[in-house]
């Protein structure tokens, strides 16, 4: 019988040296037991593999081998290198490739870990955003007439957390005053107003109800500056804030139900008891949107916008009187009040005419109670 012959495995190789200048030589390496031999020169080109420094690249095809005893010598050879039984076997080979494989790997799963990072806040801003369109999508479905139900409903429980001043003068010195202002509004439903005996303060019930304090009527000096609080409220009101709220706390499993459901289904939201009104304040989102819709509002209807911002400003003194400096806010759902002011006077300052503004000569409605009260939950 005749004996067996062993082949050693080889791989396809090139040769690259600065004698040969852009030249290279091709040819094959074999793998012996400990060396690598080229077979392109002659004799063959034997490097040792414990003198072998192999660099693995991002070359899904080709990895480089040099000699430490000739740096300037270069092989490149095929990868499959690296699954060779022979090759590997080599300790001093095998720890350079688990080493340089180790790092490949740890780049590649870091690399991995950052696209997913980024997938999920892509996918979290989708959602946010898919979210808050399907929230407004929602209250739209919610008709006028159940609108001022459950407002009307909401005002009755909560009536007994407050002390309501019944002056029919100054409440109709507020409608007189509202008036200047409700044809920018657009509102779908008729404002009521209602005072209550507390700190400077104001707040907005669902179904066209605005109420102010004692303390915020005292607070403010023009009648720009009232109007810039009733423009505000009246934003809450016209953008259905209290219902975007209730249903965006339901979680979206109760949202999808709403826009694939009947009708009925949108009214169904208002089962919430109304009288957590009182205790629930509205979003920063809300108040700075209620801000900027309130602003345009102003505009529209050519009444000077700059009391709204006046009236933050006597808030925010009234604030750092009240709670110190320290605070950002009293009120802690609500913007930074500095931010608000800055928010508003940035728009003032874009604003092409600063001018020609209604004169208004309204009388304010003055009341002189106490101003304590259990509003602090209520937010202006």
């Amino acid at each position: 019988m005749p004996a067996l012959s062993f082949q050693f495995p080889r791989f396809a190789a090139y040769i690259c040296h600065p004698q040969f200048g852009n030249e290279v030589a091709q040819g094959q390496f074999v793998v012996t037991l400990s060396a690598l031999q080229f077979t392109a020169t002659e004799p063959p080109f034997e490097l040792p593999l414990h003198d072998a420094m192999v660099e693995i690249g991002q070359d899904e095809k080709w990895i480089s081998v040099r000699d430490r005893r000739q740096p300037d010598l270069q092989f490149f050879v095929d990868r499959a290198i690296l699954e060779n039984g022979i090759f590997l076997k080599s300790h001093w080979i095998r720890d350079q490739v688990q080493s340089q494989l180790g790092r490949k790997e740890r780049r590649w799963n870091f690399l991995l870990m950052v696209k997913g990072l980024a997938a999920v806040i892509a996918i979290a801003w989708a959602a946010s955003h898919m979210m808050h369109w399907g929230v407004r999508v929602a209250v739209r479905g919610i008709s006028t007439q159940h609108e001022i139900e459950f407002g009307d409903e909401a005002f009755e429980k909560i009536k007994s957390h407050m002390d309501i001043i019944e002056d029919t003068n100054a409440v109709a010195r507020l409608d007189s005053l509202m008036a200047a202002l409700s044809p920018a509004v657009h509102a779908r439903l008729p404002f009521k107003f209602c005072i209550v005996a507390g700190p400077p303060n104001a707040f907005a019930v669902p179904g066209g109800r605005i109420c102010v304090t004692t303390g915020m009527l005292r607070m403010v000096d023009t009648p720009e500056q009232l109007l810039g609080v009733l423009a505000h409220e009246s934003a809450h009101i016209t953008q259905r804030h209290a219902f975007q709220h209730m249903i965006s706390g339901k979680g979206p499993i109760f949202l999808m139900e709403v826009l694939t459901g009947s009708s009925d289904k949108a009214v169904n939201l208002m089962a919430m008891p109304s009288e957590l009104l009182i205790y629930e304040s509205f979003s920063q989102e809300y108040e700075a949107e209620a801000d900027a819709y309130g602003w345009d509002y102003l505009v529209a209807a050519k009444i000077n916008p700059h009391g709204e911002i006046e009236a933050l400003q006597k808030l925010r003194e009234y604030e750092i009187g009240t709670v110190g400096p320290d605070h950002a806010s009293a009120f802690d759902s609500h913007p930074d009040m500095d931010r608000r002011i800055k928010f508003l006077e940035s728009r003032w300052s874009r604003l092409s005419d600063t001018n020609h503004f209604v004169v208004l000569t309204n009388d304010l409605p003055k009341i002189n109670v106490g101003d304590e009260g259990p509003l602090k939950r209520f937010k202006f």
